[in-house]
């Protein structure tokens, strides 16, 4: 039996209560030793939450220096970037939360750090690690639907993450912490769309700010161009009444749809030789490992990642080029590396 990792949560907020810890507690090899935020009463209720035994840092340095090998990055956006290199810098392995960063640059960066350092470095891209959403992507890959030529999909809610999903975390909805609903949902989305279908190479956006005492988008939507020839329609929003949640991918032998159905996640229709309708429904495996385990897994060199940095990087190029084309109104290249 291996040696039990020490790892550190960096940010003690919803996300490490409701993903990290439980993922590493539930996780065999792990134990969650170090704690780091800029406010005691976060990590307080962390370690009450979850009984923890845990050290607790507010100095950044001391945290990285306290014997741990690996830390989740469960911080507001802009310390993403600057955290990552630091831990990396400082020989661990870093998990870092979705979004990567807030630019293509800073994720290059990252991706450089880690290679440097000889570490792992994964991003928590969590649709990677839903059965639902690893089935889809399956299903398209192998050609379930024939070739894609077109993707739809809208996620929407009625209100932003400081009201709804956080409240209280103002941080979501601030430029100076590189939130918006972009960053928030868009970046889901952008991999999902293009680890199903394929590279997205164009875009054109529309992006509003709707919600008044904000200063970043809380609507958009946005065409884009497959490299392979499809092309896909992205609609996000915080401000519908009852929220949204489909995605539709139409190939050129039948259509897969879900979020339609709660007792069928995933549809796919196919038209008959005799010209009916056919709807099978494919049934996602019941679980997989979690982004905590294939971590660790990676860690000790057991798989790879299925969220390197490269995943993180592809889905960041995707929003910027979103919010360049709302920007200057017009198609755009999304940046290749």
């Amino acid at each position: 039996m291996p040696k039990a990792l020490k790892v550190g949560i960096v940010g003690c907020g919803k996300i490490a209560h409701i993903d990290h810890v439980p993922g590493y507690l539930g996780a065999a090899g792990a134990d969650v030793v170090a704690l780091h935020d800029v406010k005691k009463r976060q990590m307080a209720k962390l370690s009450e939450a979850f009984d923890l035994q845990a050290q607790t840092y507010t100095n950044w340095a001391k945290f990285l220096a306290s014997g741990i090998d690996a830390i989740s990055i469960c911080t507001p956006n802009c310390f993403h970037c600057p955290q990552t290199i630091d831990a990396l810098r400082a020989g661990l392995h870093v998990l870092c939360e979705k979004p990567m960063a807030a630019t293509p640059a800073e994720t290059t960066r990252m991706i450089a750090a880690a290679k440097k350092a000889g570490k792992v470095l994964q991003i928590n891209q969590t649709l990677r690690y839903l059965p639902v959403y690893v089935k889809i992507a399956e299903l398209v890959q192998s050609g379930a639907i024939g070739k894609p030529i077109h993707v739809r999909c809208i996620r929407a809610g009625g209100s932003t993450p400081d009201k709804g999903w956080s409240p209280g975390a103002r941080w979501f909805v601030s430029k100076q912490f590189h939130g918006g609903l972009v960053l928030d949902i868009g970046v889901h989305m952008a991999d999902m769309m293009q680890w199903a279908v394929g590279e997205i190479t164009e875009v054109a956006a529309y992006v509003d700010t709707r919600i008044k005492n904000i200063d970043v988008p809380d609507n958009v939507s946005a065409l884009m161009r497959f490299k392979n020839g499809a092309t896909g329609v992205l609609e996000l929003s915080w401000t519908m009444p009852v929220g949204a949640g489909v995605l539709e991918i139409y190939g050129t032998e039948g259509t897969l749809r879900q979020g339609f159905s709660k007792q069928n996640p995933i549809e796919i229709m196919m038209r008959t030789k005799d010209g009916k309708v056919r709807t099978l429904r494919p049934k996602p495996r019941k679980r997989l490992r979690n982004s905590q385990e294939r971590f660790l897994d990676a860690i000790r060199g057991r798989s790879a990642s299925p969220s390197p940095g490269e995943v993180g990087r592809e889905a960041i190029a995707l929003c910027d080029a979103i919010v360049r084309s709302g920007a200057s109104g017009r198609f755009v290249k999304v940046q290749k590396f």
